[in-house]
């Protein structure tokens, strides 16, 4: 998929010393000249910041091109008190404790839905707990499905889930951020979820 700022029509550059106060207020009259210049000002640092909190380039990307599209979206109302690259970083430290705070939402939703092979009668069905035969099956259910997840996210949850590790020592066995370890484990909580459905309560 094509990068959206870059499909942006820009009639002429605007000159690096232009006044950013003039350049939102262009923006806000839908000057593109405007728009790429804030861009091309601020748009390293603000993903040097992004890429830092998140240690992800993928996402630090994202982070930057939401706040960009978003701004490009309401360029009408576009307004900024003080200075502009305060307010750019600004939007950036948001984003990535909105998209921290999502995620570990998610991760305690998923948690409480799946359980590892040390208490499998939490899955099962409430008049089997008692079958050891049943608990046996879950375990071995439990089992095989890990091993259909994705490497990264299996480790993840190996270490995390079985070992019983907590995130900052599963990232640093796996030489990532602990923010990169919830994603991983995220996404093995949501296969799992789906391969084990039928081992609901």
């Amino acid at each position: 998929m094509p990068d959206p700022l870059s499909t942006l029509p820009i009639p002429t550059r605007l000159h690096a010393s232009s006044d950013e106060r003039e350049w939102v207020a262009r923006i806000r009259g839908g000057d593109a000249a405007a728009f790429k210049a804030m861009y091309d000002r601020h748009g390293d640092a603000m993903f040097a910041f992004a890429f830092a909190c998140l240690k992800s380039r993928d996402e630090a990307q994202d982070v930057v091109h939401d706040i960009f599209l978003n701004i490009l979206k309401n360029s009408a109302t576009f307004s900024v008190s003080g200075e502009l690259r305060t307010y750019l970083l600004r939007a950036v430290y948001n984003r990535v404790a909105t998209l921290r705070r999502h995620l570990r939402v998610e991760l305690v939703s998923h948690e409480s839905i799946v359980r590892d092979a040390g208490s499998p009668t939490e899955w099962a069905y409430r008049g089997n707990t008692d079958d050891p035969l049943m608990q046996h099956e879950l375990g071995e259910a439990l089992s095989r499905a890990v091993l259909t997840l994705p490497p990264r996210a299996q480790q993840a949850y190996r270490l995390v889930r079985e070992q019983e590790l907590p995130y900052v020592e599963a990232a640093e066995v796996m030489g990532i951020s602990t923010h990169t370890v919830e994603i991983h484990l995220i996404r093995a909580l949501k296969a799992l979820r789906e391969q084990l459905a039928s081992w609901r309560k």
